[in-house]
């Protein structure tokens, strides 16, 4: 009897331990940022140079609202690296042709090492048009 008892002992010792160590790690993987954080982590940081890119384009004088929950990975175009996207809208411009036309910019980056922004792109008209027209002319 006292076999049976240190055996059961034993396995309910073993299986108290294994959830122990599984909750551990899960609760270290729930602490871990996911890469959609991570990325507008990322972003928030560089949000002021995005912000100048943008009203380099526009009026100067708006507000930018960018949709930090909009950040996406896009596969963009074949032969060429993944890019990140968010939208963001413009208000409260001299010219009301910027406003609330719901843009995207692109963001060239390594979306794995997320330490520089290599080139940004604002990818509707009008201000898509004003950036064609200022590198053709």
């Amino acid at each position: 009897m006292n076999k049976k008892k240190a055996v059961k002992l034993g396995i309910i010792t073993g299986i108290i331990v294994l959830l122990g160590i599984i909750g551990v790690l899960g609760v270290q993987k729930m602490t871990e940022p996911t890469e959609k954080e991570k990325q507008i982590t990322f972003l928030k940081e560089h949000a002021d140079e995005m912000t100048e890119y943008i009203k380099k384009y526009s009026s100067k004088n708006e507000t930018v609202a960018i949709h930090w929950d909009t950040v996406t990975v896009d596969e963009s175009v074949a032969f060429s690296s993944p890019v990140l996207t968010v939208e963001f809208d413009i208000s409260n411009s001299s010219e009301p042709k910027y406003d609330n036309q719901g843009y995207v910019l692109r963001i060239d980056t390594d979306i794995e090492k997320l330490s520089d922004i290599n080139e940004l792109m604002i990818l509707n008209d009008p201000i898509y048009s004003n950036i064609k027209g200022e590198k053709n002319g």
